[in-house]
């Protein structure tokens, strides 16, 4: 199904089905960013300085990270 067919469907909706949908959606995407938060933590909190990385390789690392689409 496409997302324009998607949107159609959404748009038909009655106001409590549109609201029940944004509250799935919502929580759909709090879960994934709950879950690189974790994921983030782990990383942070990892005691092996061998997994570490200096200040110049996070700005390279960061540089090498293309610009968003518009």
């Amino acid at each position: 199904m496409s997302l324009e067919i998607l949107k159609r469907e959404a748009a038909a909706l009655a106001e409590p089905e549109r609201r029940e949908l944004f509250l799935f959606l919502a929580n759909m995407r709090d879960k994934k960013w709950s879950d690189e938060i974790r994921q983030a933590a782990r990383c942070l909190d990892d005691p092996d300085p061998n997994q570490w990385l200096t200040l110049d390789e996070v700005c390279k690392r960061l540089d090498e990270i293309p610009p968003p689409e518009r």
